[in-house]
């Protein structure tokens, strides 16, 4: 489902499919660096699809949209556009992949901060109904410059905007994606003080760039954080992993939860 600059607000019932409605998910949140890392990064997408629920994707172009949709059928996709990305040379978007038999309300996009042609990202919140039970989903795309990753008014409202939006929901919540921001920030901690666990920080998470991250900036400061996965108290954790596999300049977080 291709939308434009700002998504409806509708409800999506996929047809009934060859996957189950499940009562225990995954969900894989995924700066796709534009796939650029080729082969590996639709092996992996692929290979992953018959074990995974739900898909929260970064730095997606159209093409690269259309041909995720092609490699899964057994999902809705959902797509925003946001602008050309002057420093990649790609227009800007993000893709979330939901399995066809999970009932999707598309919530429209949350503008964390002001696009601009160096400096682009926003947050795509999703409510999904399994087994008449809602969970609310979202994507997060954070604010990479200045590219320190540390705090700065932009960033903290940012962080203010994403809980305020989710704060009178009544149900669990999973907050996902590339955060652009290292852990000690007050940006992260609004989460935590919100009340969301911080499972790059329970399950003691060193690294969210790997490899081709770190060989690209070897000759400068190396980062090792970027990514995060903040979940409501609600939200029953049976895995969380950060595996170094070699598909994108981040690493993929992979959620199992139960609901």
């Amino acid at each position: 489902m291709v939308q434009g600059a700002r998504l409806e607000s509708v409800w999506s019932q996929g047809l009934a499919g060859s996957n189950p409605v499940p009562t225990a998910m995954k969900v894989i949140f995924l700066n796709s660096w534009y796939a650029k890392a080729g082969d590996l990064y639709y092996k992996f997408i692929k290979e992953q699809s018959d074990k995974t629920d739900i898909f929260c994707l970064n730095e997606i172009q159209p093409e690269l949209f259309s041909k995720l949709e092609s490699l899964l059928p057994n999902f809705n996709g959902f797509y925003s556009y946001g602008r050309f990305d002057i420093t990649m040379g790609f227009d800007y978007g993000q893709a979330v992949f939901i399995n066809e038999n999970i009932k999707t309300r598309e919530l429209g996009r949350i503008d964390t901060f002001r696009n601009v042609y160096n400096d682009i990202g926003f947050a795509l919140p999703f409510e999904l109904s399994i087994l008449n039970k809602r969970i609310y989903l979202i994507n997060v795309h954070g604010k990479a410059r200045p590219g320190h990753k540390q705090d700065t008014p932009a960033r903290i409202k940012q962080s203010e905007r994403i809980i305020e939006f989710l704060k009178d929901k009544a149900a669990p919540k999973i907050v996902g994606g590339d955060f652009n921001l290292y852990p000690e920030t007050k940006s992260v901690k609004l989460f935590e003080e919100a009340g969301y666990k911080n499972l790059i920080s329970e399950f003691k998470i060193t690294d969210t760039r790997g490899k081709i991250n770190h060989e690209l900036y070897k000759d400068k400061n190396i980062q090792y954080f970027a990514d995060y996965c903040f979940v409501s108290s609600e939200i029953k954790v049976k895995s969380f992993d950060v595996p170094n596999i070699e598909v994108s300049d981040h690493l993929p977080l992979i959620l199992d939860f139960e609901i």
